[in-house]
């Protein structure tokens, strides 16, 4: 028997779980698998409280706020669809809200940082591909033996039969290119996952920066085809997709989402001390996870059968001792290390915990004039080589209006697109000179473990 389940948000307030829809049943029984409440262990901002104490949320309570912010973007879909004489698709609706629920099912530990070691062993065992948490997730619900699937399953044969329904969902959640508008609720330029972090985050960490108008913005949120080629300019370069646009007088409320990103980006997600933990992290997981591969894990501290330094060893990277990995662990696996042999891995495990962190040489802020800047980058690298690997570490992000790395700029679906009076869809930047005015930055940050070894290069 059916009923209704209740979560309070501190974002979305009241989300209900109906006992006459059928995803919502559904939803609730997948946040209540193994699998979903392993989120609740891992941070949705990895090691963000460092800078900011109240970013302590987790990946379970951001998905459940992208399930619900979806289903008000699938309510869009099916207003606007209606609205141009076009039958909405009540089969994908099911598969972009579930898809939305679980697009965040095979994040690990740490998040990127795990992922960059990993991938560092995957290369050294010479194993092909990269292996993000989007395959993890594509992996997680195709399982057969895990408790995702069956339930994913006896929904499909009860409310969607001829369908393969787990299938359809985990190719929404990894396919790169758009299909239909269902594919915009999880991917886009206005997809639910940012339409819940930019609130969520800048709710947790007490920023200022990164408000939205977001009664505003879904009121004027239409749905228009678009140019799916690179250099998108409005006009019909070849193939078409639909996507989620925002109407011309949403245009002011749309400049603050793209300045909202661009701000927590700079301010949060970038910020130089959070991104030296992370750096630190980084180095910390590689080189235990390489001692491990090596056959040394005596030397980590940590003990072999560890679900940590199970997943590093040899075979031991299989879907179900990944499902045992999270924060927890890994915390767990570093108060382990600092009493452990290897005097690098010791040391770093301890800065770590006890909040030691390296020194960091942002050298944007440090120099404004680019040629001095570049000289210091080069005296850097052509000194760094007379000290250990892991005295120096360093990143080199990129943030653009559309996101960190750039990532988004040459995909079209990914584009805030604006539909004029007229009907014409335009991008953002064609129409706002705020915008258009975002340079790309690139940052280049060097992180010291040691102060004077800084303070030496730096003088030259």
């Amino acid at each position: 028997m059916t009923r209704t389940f209740r979560l309070r948000d501190p974002v979305h307030g009241l989300i209900v779980f109906k006992p006459d829809d059928q995803v919502d049943q559904l939803a609730w029984s997948l946040l209540n698998t193994p699998e979903f409440q392993r989120l609740r262990r891992i941070k949705q901002l990895g090691v963000s409280e460092f800078v900011f104490p109240g970013a302590t949320h987790t990946r379970f309570a951001h998905c459940v706020g992208v399930f619900h912010t979806a289903r008000l973007l699938v309510q869009i879909i099916e207003r606007e669809l209606r609205a141009q004489d076009t039958q909405p698709d009540a089969y994908r609706e099911k598969v972009a809200i579930v898809a939305a629920l679980l697009h965040d099912i095979g994040h690990g530990p740490f998040s990127h940082a795990f992922e960059h070691a990993y991938e560092a062993v995957r290369k050294g065992r010479g194993q092909d591909g990269e292996k993000s948490h989007e395959v993890w997730t594509a992996e997680i619900i195709l399982n057969a033996d895990g408790h995702i699937r069956p339930l994913l399953d006896k929904f499909a044969a009860d409310h969607a039969p001829g369908h393969r329904f787990a299938e359809d969902i985990a190719d929404l959640l990894t396919r790169e290119n758009p299909a239909d508008i269902y594919h915009a609720v999880v991917s886009s330029s206005f997809d639910a996952d940012r339409l819940d972090y930019l609130r969520r985050d800048r709710l947790m960490t007490g920023s200022g920066a990164g408000a939205i108008d977001f009664e505003w913005l879904l009121d004027n949120l239409t749905v228009a085809d678009i140019d799916a080629d690179v250099d998108y300019d409005g006009a019909n370069h070849g193939m078409r997709t639909p996507s989620f646009c925002l109407r011309e007088r949403a245009l002011q409320a749309a400049e603050a989402f793209v300045l909202a990103r661009y701000h927590l980006y700079c301010q949060v997600y970038l910020h130089k001390t959070t991104r030296c933990v992370e750096a630190m992290i980084e180095a910390t997981l590689a080189r235990f996870a390489q001692l491990c591969v090596d056959g040394a894990v005596e030397a980590t501290g940590v003990s072999a059968n560890h679900p940590f330094a199970a997943f590093f060893m040899t075979g031991g990277d299989a879907l179900s001792n990944y499902l045992s990995l999270d924060d927890t662990l890994v915390w767990s696996a570093l108060a382990l290390m600092r009493f452990g042999a290897d005097e690098p891995l010791k040391d770093l495990a301890s800065r770590i915990l006890d909040r030691r962190l390296y020194k960091v040489l942002d050298i944007n802020s440090a120099y404004e004039d680019l040629e001095q800047q570049r000289r210091v980058i080069v005296r850097i690298r052509d000194r760094r080589e007379r000290y250990d690997p892991l005295d120096i570490l360093s990143e080199k992000p990129r943030i653009s209006a559309y996101g960190e790395g750039g990532a988004d700029d040459t995909k079209a679906h990914k584009r805030l697109m604006i539909v004029g009076a007229d009907g014409v869809v335009t991008e953002i930047t064609r129409k706002s000179p705020v915008v258009k005015a975002l340079e790309t930055k690139l940052l280049h940050r060097f992180f010291f473990r040691d102060e004077a070894v800084r303070d030496d290069i730096v003088r030259g």
